[in-house]
């Protein structure tokens, strides 16, 4: 018996908005992340969340900015953090699509993780060391 086919397509430039109000809508309401949202006018800083994701994803070249800075005025964050924001990305991108540039996203969802872990003296977790490539280096 054949699978049947897979009904979600691949992720386009065009799908970033709607795809980050409904990741950063489940961060505001997980119990671990939302006190670190509860502040942040999400509708007034969407367009440039979306401008970050298309430029390392698509290469639109939109983004300029620090995206290291908000993260590193931000009390007690850990591995545990990283881990749980990674996790309602992978699921958020899965609900709705797969493909090429789905798996890219979600892998640059990890090295981002991972990056932001590392900068901020916090020992990274697990799995971002394993699926960002970086386990042994």
């Amino acid at each position: 018996m054949e699978a049947a086919p897979d009904p979600r397509r691949d992720l386009v430039d065009s799908d970033l908005h709607g795809i980050l109000v409904k990741f950063y809508a489940t961060v505001a309401d997980d119990p671990l992340l939302a006190p670190y949202f509860v502040h942040v006018d999400m509708a007034d800083h969407m367009p440039r969340i979306v401008s970050f994701w298309s430029t390392m994803l698509f290469h639109t070249a939109g983004y300029s900015g620090n995206a290291f800075r908000p993260h590193a005025l931000m009390p007690g964050l850990t591995a545990v953090h990283f881990s749980r924001w990674v996790g309602i990305l992978e699921a958020t991108i899965d609900a709705s699509f797969a493909g090429k540039n789905a798996e890219i996203m979600k892998q640059l969802g990890h090295r981002i993780a991972f990056s932001m872990q590392l900068r901020l003296g916090i020992p990274p977790f697990a799995a971002s060391l394993v699926d960002s490539g970086e386990a042994g280096a």
